[in-house]
């Protein structure tokens, strides 16, 4: 009776066998191909990942390899501009009174001294006054400009000038300690205090013999 029973049940049951319908050539091989791509992206990916990071890290470190192999160059000095050279270097003559030549050369044996040698001519009336001269250059990394002799010296003996028809002279110039002269002018004042005649040069390197 049993056997019978199962028998019957079994033989009612519908059969569980699914059969899927075949998958078209072309889209097998498209699916292939897409998973075949998409693994190619990965590995390229992940490579240049890899190789990016290489660079990144090596470039951290590069610059204070550069900054260690490279040696110091020396920082050029300071110099005044060209248009301040040439305010200094400035001729002027009133009345046929002249400073023909000027020379101005550092002394080789002494540190900061300047030699000076100057020829003036007059062909207008007597020149009697003081000179001067305008120092400029770079002190502590700045322009600077320095007179000698100071304003309340002028008025000694050694500064006052006569001059009738000509004058040749020479004399020394002991700079400020740190000053670098780049240029010198001579100035010759009347007693009224206005600049009768000037004329400026540029320091010479060395001392000429």
């Amino acid at each position: 009776m049993t056997f019978f029973i199962g028998r019957t049940l079994f033989a009612r049951m519908p059969p569980s066998i699914v059969i899927n319908e075949p998958v078209p050539r072309w889209k097998a091989i498209l699916q292939s191909s897409l998973r075949v791509t998409g693994v190619v992206l990965l590995c390229s990916g992940l490579f240049y990942a890899g190789m990016y990071f290489e660079r990144y890290r090596q470039g951290l470190g590069r610059p204070a390899q550069a900054a260690s192999s490279q040696p110091e160059q020396a920082q050029p000095a300071p110099t005044l501009p060209e248009a301040a050279k040439q305010d200094v270097m400035a001729q002027r003559q009133v009345e046929g009174l002249d400073i023909q030549t000027l020379t101005v050369v550092r002394d080789s044996g002494t540190p900061g001294l300047l030699r000076y040698a100057f020829a003036i001519s007059n062909e207008g009336r007597l020149y009697e006054g003081t000179l001067e001269f305008l120092v400029q250059g770079v002190l502590d990394g700045r322009p600077t400009v320095w007179t000698y002799p100071p304003e309340g010296q002028r008025a000694s003996g050694k500064f006052q000038m006569r001059v009738g028809r000509y004058l040749k002279t020479e004399g020394s110039l002991q700079m400020p300690a740190g000053l670098v002269p780049e240029a010198v002018a001579l100035r010759l004042r009347e007693s009224s205090g206005s600049i009768r005649a000037s004329r400026g040069v540029s320091v010479a390197p060395t001392e000429q013999n």
